[in-house]
């Protein structure tokens, strides 16, 4: 007997396996699917997602600091500092200290990157909708972040 799921998957799903009910094996398949899509989009010029996503942080915010970065994309203190080394490399973007503290600053290049990178945003949305379905992907997303924010406190 075939049931309402079977009917309503894309015949290029995969089929599940014993793992598929493993919370953490789950969100890793997604998290590769999600990422491979991002890194490709965001490829196109030449940075991660994760530099991509930090660079319109530091456009939208000039003056931010390593810590609001931190609290603002989930990320430990060292993984920004990596981040922000390789966007100087790049000449994305700038530190300048005032007393003990470090501000972030982007640089015109820097600025000049983000409509690429809102462009590259919307096309992995489209990518993920039409993997998903359009009216799965908010839900998912906001399920996904709110997981990750109760697990996240656990530690």
């Amino acid at each position: 007997m075939t049931t309402a799921n079977e009917i309503n998957k894309p015949a290029t799903c995969k089929p599940d396996t014993r793992l598929s009910a493993c919370l953490l094996f789950s969100a890793n398949a997604l998290a590769r699917a999600i990422t491979a899509i991002g890194d490709e989009e965001f490829g196109r010029f030449g940075l991660s997602y994760s530099h991509a996503y930090l660079l319109c942080e530091v456009v939208d915010q000039p003056g931010v600091t390593p810590s609001q970065l931190s609290e603002t994309m989930y990320l430990t203190p060292s993984t920004i500092t990596r981040l922000v080394e390789k966007l100087e490399l790049k000449q994305l973007v700038r530190r300048e200290s005032e007393g003990k503290k470090t501000l972030i600053y982007p640089t015109p290049q820097g600025e000049t990157l983000r409509p690429a990178i809102a462009e590259a945003q919307q096309r992995a949305t489209v990518r993920y909708a039409q993997a998903v379905g359009e009216e799965n992907i908010q839900s998912l997303t906001q399920h996904v972040f709110r997981a990750a924010r109760a697990l996240g406190q656990e530690n």
